[in-house]
């Protein structure tokens, strides 16, 4: 039995938690989290390889992976602001590390006058965010180089909505936190399939089986993200599904539009009846999957009345 427990049992709860499910689910709800989720990375891993295999590579790039969902503007915004800031913390610990040791030399009234000092106009520079570019993006259109500076108020645009959306979101969520509640919500945040478990992360998802990437890309940290949003969203939309099954067990009617997991994680429609309310089941993740899989009409409009066949690829959540 032990060894059909999930891999990532505690780190997947940690990820529930945040996302709204503060009861404990069961161990089958997180199991079928993580099948999925490990499914979602194996198809990742595998477009990422064929894509790859069309430039002639026999390894995968970070584009491989971003190109997968290049369409979904939001995610592709949270994504370079997560790398942008990736890049900041490494540029800012490599200069602390180069710079000698002032305090042990120096008495601390002469840094009085290190308000001008060149050095920090130079850490103020490469504190700056970079702008992450990716190939399919209006610089890679002309063939001469182009001074980021002309995209980046573009790109910083499209970054910023969707920070101010995911705090508009987490801020939702956590008004009705007490202090001990928030501070576990806080640490919760930082759980990942991939931070310091990357052989075990590798073995999981096939990673190096299915397809390998290069050693200096930021791959494992794209995937970190990635599958922290699944679970997450997969748990939201779960909340969601669970409190309209409630609001009709009880005869209430039909439950608004605008109930969802933030209105129930920051004290909404069902806050009263928290203590009765069950933990998220199976059959509520099957749910919440099904619909993130199903295609918009537009996808496969122009097909109708054709004999090409419409493609059931599985979709990323």
């Amino acid at each position: 039995m032990g060894s059909n427990r999930p891999k990532f049992g505690q780190e997947i709860q940690q990820m529930m938690y945040v996302a709204g499910e503060t009861l404990e689910p069961s161990v089958e709800t997180i199991s079928l989290v993580e099948d999925i989720i490990r499914d979602q990375v194996a198809q990742m891993l595998t477009v990422a390889n064929n894509l790859a295999a069309r430039r002639g590579s026999r390894v995968f790039s970070n584009n491989d992976l971003i190109f997968q969902f290049r369409h979904d503007a939001a995610r592709v915004g949270r994504l370079r602001n997560f790398l942008a800031w990736k890049s900041i913390r490494k540029t800012t610990k490599d200069s602390e590390d180069d710079k000698p040791d002032l305090a042990a030399v120096e008495e601390p009234a002469l840094f009085d006058d290190l308000a001008g000092d060149p050095a920090e106009e130079i850490s103020a520079k490469e504190a700056k965010a970079p702008v992450i570019l990716l190939p399919w993006d209006i610089s890679s259109f002309f063939p001469d180089d182009i001074p980021n500076s002309i995209f980046e108020d573009e790109t910083l645009d499209e970054s910023n909505d969707a920070v101010l959306e995911k705090l508009r979101k987490a801020d939702h969520k956590t008004r009705g936190m007490t202090a001990e509640e928030y501070a576990t919500w806080s640490e919760y945040r930082h759980a990942s399939f991939t931070w310091r478990k990357v052989k075990r992360f590798r073995e999981w998802s096939g990673l190096g089986i299915i397809a390998e990437h290069r050693p200096n890309d930021d791959v494992l940290d794209i995937l970190g993200f990635l599958t922290c949003e699944m679970v997450q969203k997969l748990t939201e939309l779960a909340l969601e599904i669970q409190a309209r099954e409630m609001a009709h067990d009880k005869g209430n009617g039909d439950v608004p539009p605008s109930v969802t997991a933030e209105s129930i994680a920051s004290g909404g429609l069902f806050a009263s009846a928290e203590k009765l309310r069950q933990p998220i089941k199976p059959k509520h993740i099957r749910l919440a999957f099904e619909r993130l899989q199903v295609r918009p009409k537009r996808n496969h409009a122009m097909l109708n009345g054709t004999r090409f066949p419409q493609r059931n690829d599985l979709r990323l959540i």
